[in-house]
């Protein structure tokens, strides 16, 4: 791409940087902000300079501290760098096209809870109506903790005998989410008494709830509900994905709930408990 045809008057890393950040959703930016400060620290040179060198070295060093997930995900981040820096034409070679992130292992199907977990979390875990509507929220509609939190009472409208939610999610889209009617009961009992201000779930001093008092809240719940504590708000969706398929919801409307933006995302809960396996043919 000739000077011609850039695309971007970046003229240094750090405003290429800012603007490849600039689409993605709040949570994105953190993480992925976080990932290539510390990749540019480590490389100590210009992207321009950046070798295939470079980056194996840099990867060595991410897998002696890291499991293999997490350096496939930072591996992944510093590719879409190098992929969006030469589709502005701020580079013409792209040299992160030479490293492959690691194979990892797909637990997916450890990250699924059994029914009766997920009723123990909730009615033993939680000591108050806030808390026990965030889990139901998250496990009942799939919703991401993000999406919990950001919620407000505006956000709420009447459907037939339940309810709907309009969430905004990740990058940046909107979707409507329907409400069942048992849980639609419990957002209005909640609203009732605990409505405060345009936030549903806020903090002691009624400013909107932090995720991290989310993710600290549900660990703490899992360890009084005797229930494995490496659940996450994360684990709450994928229970939520599973068990509505094996209810009989159908992939599309699975995907559309869930805010995926390609089938193929919904497609690996198909996975994770088949109906019928070769082992149920052999007799011992």
């Amino acid at each position: 791409m000739t000077s011609q045809n850039k695309v971007t008057n970046a003229v240094c890393d750090r405003e290429l940087i800012l603007i490849w950040l600039g689409g993605k959703s709040e949570t994105t930016q953190i993480s992925y902000n976080s990932t290539v400060t510390k990749f540019i620290e480590f490389i100590d040179k210009p992207l321009a300079e950046v070798k295939l060198e470079d980056l194996q070295l840099w990867e060595r060093g991410l897998k002696a501290r890291f499991k293999l997930t997490t350096v496939a995900n930072k591996v992944l981040v510093i590719k879409s760098l190098f992929s969006f820096a030469v589709q502005t034409g701020y580079l013409t070679l792209n040299v992160g096209s030479f490293i492959k992130p690691p194979k990892t292992k797909d637990a997916l199907a450890e990250k699924i809870l059994d029914e009766k977990d997920i009723r123990g979390l909730i009615k033993y875990g939680v000591k108050n109506d806030r808390d026990r509507l965030m889990l139901l929220l998250m496990y009942g509609c799939g919703l991401r903790v993000s999406e919990v939190v950001g919620l407000t009472w505006n956000d709420f409208k009447k459907h037939g005998d339940g309810g709907k939610v309009t969430v905004f999610g990740k990058g940046s889209k909107t979707r409507v989410i329907i409400i069942p009617d048992w849980l639609w009961v419990r957002v209005k009992e909640f609203e009732k008494y605990h409505r405060v201000n345009q936030y549903v779930f806020i903090s002691r001093n009624h400013n909107k709830m932090n995720r991290s008092v989310v993710h600290t809240m549900i660990k703490r719940a899992c360890k009084r509900a005797n229930i494995d504590e490496r659940t996450s708000a994360h684990w709450l969706r994928h229970s939520h994905a599973s068990h509505s398929l094996e209810a009989g919801c159908n992939l599309r409307l699975l995907q559309q709930s869930l805010g995926h933006a390609s089938v193929t995302t919904t497609e690996r809960y198909l996975h994770i408990s088949p109906d019928a396996g070769s082992s149920q043919f052999i007799d011992f």
